[in-house]
This record gives structure tokens, sequence and C-alpha cells, in this order.
């Protein structure tokens, strides 16, 4: 009775679940909704509830706001929910992330009347107008400007063009006795280009060039030409005067705590860091950028932020009106003011509707009022799906050019803007390829049915072994209903296992085997091995020394951690159990500290001006580029992670100490072994066989180790663009293909080789298990 009332529940819950899944939201109620996802800012999306409140009151039609914890998730959450049952019909995402969308079908274009476009800036339709059609309207212009310190320069003091703009700064740097920089008049990051951008196109270099229509050409890379090299002559130039960082590994954010700190009179950035400006006592201010040499004021970059309809909204129509009924002039306002948190006019929002610029509550602000003029008369961010691929190679090749290459020489300028730019014409053809589609041949099936032979036969060879195991462990066979209700009970494990565990891997070999890409999300096609051969013809180089690398990486941290973690626990048998208690505490906390907030305080640790190197000059030692030479940033990677992992093994070694039989110990010493040999040959050599499927395990954590990515970012970079960095491990370098390529499909496939070998060292492993077991019965 007890085997079928458990059969009755389980039968139950699983039909009530089926059915619950099966319900189709579509069509469990008549009532009109529309769903919108909309900020991570609460008091914004409080204020879009009571818009929503005012609509549904005046139309009938249910809005549901939902809060988002980033608008960078968009586009990637959207592609994901665009077609489930709760998928958005509003979405408030970036104009570059457009794009990929518009190419995977995922938005709906969109035919706007004069009325509705005469009131916001051109920047708001531009930004969202992809090969002619539009497909969203900006509601928030997010751009920067030229942020200065008032105490150091005034209004009228600003220069008007781009060389009073570089005179001004010499001027207003003041050096010491020494010679050293104690106020820079502006501070510029060299390997920057995004807010360098209007200087670079001031000197006649730009990123993407613009056939009449307006639309972007990703063919034509203007990185390479002679204002471009022009520019770097002018940036060395600066560099010479100390108007640039130093630091080949500081960014914007150094540049911005320098402001901050009053030592600075002009830099091109935002009003982000605003708050921390007002709480140092910074007088600051934005304006415009100066003019060009053609006489017109230069355009700032900017990220124009708005709603996109999705294609696959069940309700166009309500969708529509209610964005239409957002871009009312009133419920602008009292969007912009609550993005703004109110009275606190962070500059968090800045407007693209025309009366809300005009209105009181921006004008009587020097500071958003200048920030909506520079917003009005900005240059948005190339939509294409090329768009963002700069990001994966101007870094480099700026850092290269003003800093030398990764042994510190210096390269020929010319060369290697012709090296980025043929990179970034490289990528953009990879993404717009095409491949053949292929079609399952009979060796495909071939191989796909002997491989799923072996699968099933090591299944079945591992159940039977499992089947004898318990058997012998009950002391005889188990009955039918004690079996059956046995698989009963362990279906919903089985479930979730097959679920969140074989599906995604049989799903990431299937995609290996296609061309999903950023601009594939939806069509993409079955292409067969062309991934895998890509990787092992011309990506082979690459692929071999990132796995030398990650598995040497991978050896040297588990030794090195096992070696510290015996040795510790070693000592600490040796000391009083109080003072024993006390180190075990102090050394287990880098296990127990979130690794992310360790890894960042280790990369500020050795940054060049970093703890590290104040200590070493302390004793009267040069300092260390740590994270920028290529054998000193892997050393710091395999110290670093050996930190992280030694207190795990002292933890077990601890308690595997205590088995180990004194006798052992007593004999060597009669026989005069000193405290070394006692240690090497037979504390080492005892705990090590112990915990040898342990080492196994923690070698494949370590061979998967993200933390690098944190601490190093993967370099210091190669010296050719798009080679693997000198700390770029597999998982690594996954990471960067996917995301910063968007060639998910070649990521795949790197995923599948990782798989295979970590699999291989997993089945060693369980092995190694096995055999001691079945030695200890």
């Amino acid at each position: 009775m007890a085997f079928i009332r458990a059969f009755l529940i389980i039968l139950v819950i699983a039909i009530g679940l089926t059915a619950v899944a099966a319900i189709d939201v579509e069509n469990s109620s008549d009532e009109r909704i529309v769903r919108i996802w909309f900020s991570h800012i609460e008091q914004e999306n409080q204020a879009m509830r009571t818009i929503a409140e005012e609509f549904t009151a005046q139309t009938g039609i249910a809005v549901e706001v939902i809060s988002r914890r980033s608008i960078f998730d968009a586009p990637r959450d959207f592609a994901n929910n665009a077609e489930l049952p709760e998928r958005p019909d509003l979405v408030f995402m970036q104009a570059p992330d457009i794009g990929n969308l518009v190419r995977s079908g995922f938005l709906s274009p969109l035919d706007l009347d004069n009325d509705t476009r005469s009131r916001f800036v051109n920047a708001a339709f531009d930004a969202f107008t992809y090969k002619g059609e539009l497909y969203g309207v900006g509601y928030s212009v997010d751009t920067s400007g030229l942020v200065y310190n008032s105490d150091l320069i005034t209004m009228d003091e600003l220069p008007r063009t781009w060389d009073e703009f570089f005179q001004t700064a010499e001027k207003l740097t003041i050096r010491d006795g020494d010679g050293r920089i104690v106020q820079r008049g502006t501070l510029l990051n060299p390997k920057d280009m995004w807010f360098n951008y209007p200087i670079i196109k001031e000197f006649g270099g730009y990123y993407f060039g613009q056939l009449r229509c307006g639309t972007y050409n990703s063919y034509d890379v203007g990185l390479d030409n002679e204002g471009m090299l022009e520019y770097v002559n002018k940036m060395k130039e600066l560099q010479a005067k100390g108007l640039t960082l130093t630091n080949p590994n500081a960014t914007e954010s150094h540049i911005s705590a320098e402001f901050a700190k009053g030592r600075v009179a002009m830099i091109l950035y935002g009003l982000w860091d605003a708050s921390i400006y007002q709480s140092m006592g910074v007088n600051y201010a934005i304006a415009k950028l100066p003019k060009g040499r053609d006489g017109r004021i230069s355009q700032p970059l900017a990220t124009v932020q708005g709603f996109v309809i999705n294609r696959f909204t069940r309700d166009f129509d309500a969708s529509l009106a209610f964005l239409l009924f957002i871009l009312q002039d009133e419920h602008q306002q009292f969007l912009i003011e609550a993005g703004n948190r109110g009275l606190a006019k962070t500059g968090e929002r800045n407007p693209a509707n025309i009366s809300v610029i005009q209105s009181p509550y921006i004008r009587d602000d020097p500071v958003l009022s200048s920030l909506s003029e520079i917003g009005s008369f900005c240059s948005p961010f190339p939509n294409i799906p090329e768009g963002p691929i700069w990001y994966n190679y101007t870094t480099t090749a700026f850092r290269t050019i003003f800093f030398g290459d990764r042994h510190g020489r210096e390269v020929d300028a010319q060369e290697m803007l012709g090296e980025l730019a043929d990179a970034i014409r490289n990528d953009v053809a990879l993404i717009n390829q095409i491949p053949d589609q292929a079609a399952f041949s009979w060796s495909d099936y071939v191989i796909l049915t002997a491989l799923i032979a072996v699968i099933a036969f090591l299944a079945i060879r591992a159940a039977r072994g499992r089947k004898a195991s318990a058997t012998e462990y009950f002391g005889g066979r188990l009955s039918k209903r004690e079996s059956l209700l046995g698989w009963i009970l362990l279906f919903p494990l089985f479930f979730l296992v097959i679920t969140f565990y074989v599906f995604p891997v049989f799903h990431n070999i299937y995609l290996s085997l296609t061309n999903y890409s950023g601009i594939r999300l939806r069509d993409y096609v079955f292409v067969g091995t062309a991934n895998y051969r890509e990787i092992f013809t011309k990506g082979i180089d690459g692929l071999v020394s990132m796995f030398v690398w990650t598995v040497s990486f991978a050896i040297s941290v588990v030794s090195l951690s096992f070696l510290a973690g015996t040795a510790l626990a070693t000592i600490l048998e040796k000391v009083g159990i109080r003072e024993s208690k006390i180190y075990r505490v102090v050394f287990i906390l880098p296990w127990v500290v979130p690794s992310v907030i360790t890894l960042l305080t280790w990369r500020g640790f050795l940054d060049e001006n970093g703890l590290v190197n104040q200590l070493l000059a302390f004793v009267g030692v040069p300092s260390v580029s740590w994270l920028s030479n290529p054998l000193a940033a892997r050393v710091s990677t395999i110290l670093v992670m050996t930190w992280f992992s030694f207190p795990y093994f002292m933890v077990v070694a601890s308690g595997i100490l205590k088995s180990i039989p004194k006798d052992y110990y007593d004999v060597a010493k009669i026989a005069g072994a000193s405290r070394a040999w006692l240690f090497f040959r037979i504390t080492l050599p005892m705990v090590y066989r112990a915990i040898f499927p342990m080492l196994i395990m923690a070698f494949i954590m370590q061979f998967n180790q993200f933390g690098v990515y944190l601490l190093t970012e993967g370099g210091p970079p190669a010296d050719k663009l798009g080679a693997p960095g000198a700390t770029d491990l597999l998982i690594t370098y996954v990471f960067n293909t996917a995301f910063n390529t968007k060639r998910y499909s070649m990521a795949a496939a790197y995923s599948v080789i990782i798989f295979c070998f970590v699999g291989l060292l997993a089945f060693v492993s369980m092995a190694s298990s096995t055999r001691k077991v079945n030695e200890l019965r």
C-alpha cells in the first residue's frame, strides 16, 4: 500500500506540473496587457508604474512594469525571452545593441508621425535607425563633454578650438621645484578611443565611414590613414609633456580620480562620477567640446537609451499605444526627474525630449543644462552589429603604440595602425560570413550512431556496476516493487540532472556545429565541423599555446597549493592547540572571503603603484611590472591562485595527518631522519595517496579558473592583435570569443574541446577512486 500511495502522489504531482507548464498565458485570460522591461533605478520604475496606471485608466489595457538589474543585460535577456510566454512587449535598451537584434528578427519597425519626431532631438531617432528603418525612440542621451574645475579655469577661459585646448592645457600645468607635475591642465588616456574620438576626427581619422544615406559602411575603416598617424604623433607629444596617463594599465577611472582630487583642470568625460566630485568639494561644471578646424563644435560619441517593441509581442497596437503614451512631454518630464533622483539632479538621465530640455528643471541647473545641450548635438555610436569590434583591438593597439610591446620595445605606429584596421576588417568579414549549409551525410549518421552506442554501452556498464554494488550492499536482490519505487523516487533528481546538466552539454555540442552568432540568434544553420576545422587550422597555434599554458598553470597552482597546505598542516600539528586554532582561522580566510573582492584587491596590490611595489621600494628593491610583463603576470596569477587554494588542502591534510601511524615517524627518527626527510618521505606521500582524486578535481577546477580574468583580463596582450594574451586560459579565451566577436558557435566549439579534456580527467579521477575503494575491501 505504501508503494501505491507513493506512486499515486508522484503521479498526481507530475500531472499537475505538466498541466501548469502546458497552460499558455496567451489563452489564460482575455485581458489585454503590455509588459515593459525598464530601469535599474527604482524611483524611475515607480514613475513608470504611475504612468502605466493612468494609461490603464484611459484605455483599459493593463501594463506590467518590470525592474531590471542593468541595461547592459537587456539584449541578451531579451533574445532569450522574446518568444516565451512571459515575453516583454517593450524593452528599454541601448541603441548600439539593436543591430544584432534587428538582423536576427527580434524588433518591430516603427512608423511615427512628424508631430512625435518634432518633439525630440535628432539623436533620439538617428540612434535607433538601422538601414533606413526606425526601430526605437531615444529617451536619454548618455554622452560626455569638457568637464572642468571652475576653481582652476573659468568658463570664459575655456578653449574654443582644439589648438587652444592643447595650449591651455600646457599653460595650466604646474611643476614643483623638482620638476614633478603637481597640477595638470588636462589628462588624457592614450589608449582610449571613445572620449578621444572627437580629437581623432579632428585630425582626419575615423572608425566606420558613412554612405550618403547615413548608413555606416563597416568595411570602410579609417584608423590607418594619414590623419590617424597625425593624431598619434600629437598624443605622443602630449605624452612627453606629462599630459597623458603614464601607467599602461591605468584607465579613465584614474583620470576621474585625479580630477576629483583637484589636480586636473579639464578632462574629456561625463558626469558619471558627479557624486564623487561633490563629496570631494570639487567645483565642477561641463561644457561643449572645442570647435574643429571646420568651425563647427566637435561632437562627442553618445550612447542613446530608449524603447523598442518586441516583434513577437502579442498585441502590437497596445504596445505602440503605450509607447506613444510614454513619449508625451509631461510623461517624459516625470520620468526624467525620477531618473535624476528628483531634486538631487544626479545627471544620470539626459533628456532627448525637447520640452524637457527647455523645462525649468533642466534650465535652472547649469550642469544639467550644459549636458542637455551637448546631448542635443552629439554623434550616436554606430548601431550596426560590427560596431563594438573596436573594443577588441584599440586598447591593445594604442597601448603598444604609446607604451611599447609587451617586452617594452618601441613599435612602428604606421604598421600597428595598419594591423589594427586590418584586424577590424577581418572581424567584419567573419561576422558577415555566410558558411555553406551542411547536410547530414551517411558518414555523419554512422559517427552519430557509434557515439550514441558508446555512450549507451558506458551507461549500461556503469548501471550494472552500481546495481551489483547495491545488491551487495543490501545483502541480496531488490524486489521489482522496491526497484520501481526507487526509480520513481529518483525521477525528480534525474529530471533535474538531464535538464540542467545533460541537455546543455548536448545543446552546446549542437551549437558548435552551426553558425550561431550575434547576428544569427534565430536563423542559424548546421555547418558541420567548420568551426572545428578553423580551430585546428587557422587557430591551432593559439590553441596549442593556450593549452600548454593552461595545463602548466593548473599543475603549478595545484602542486604549490598541495605543498603549502600540507606543510602548514604539519606545522600546526606541532604547535599548541590554542595557537593552532588561531592560525587555522587566519590561514583559512583566503578561502572564505568572496573571490571577486579578493581578486580586485590583489589587482590593486600588484598595480605599478600598488602596495607590493611600495613595499619593495621601502626595502630598496626596484618596482616590478607584475601585470604588464608577460612572465611576471604569469607568475603573479599562479601565486595569487595558490594563495586562494592552499587553505582547502590545509584543512584536508589536517584530518589525514591524524590517521598516519606515529610508528612511522618514531622508526625514522631512531634511524636519524631529519624533519625534511620525514615530511618529504612519509607525510607528503601518505597525504598524496589519500587525496589523489581530490588533486585531479582541483586540477580540473584550476583548468577552468575564470578568476584569472578578473585579475589580469587575460593580459598583458599579445604582440599580434587578436591573439591570446599572456595569461589567457582556454576558458577566458572562450569568453572573449563569445562576447567580444559574438561568434557563439566558435566559442561553443572551444568549450566542447575543453569538455572532452576535463571529462577525460574526471573519468581518470573516478576510476582512481573506485580502484582505491576496491583495494580497501
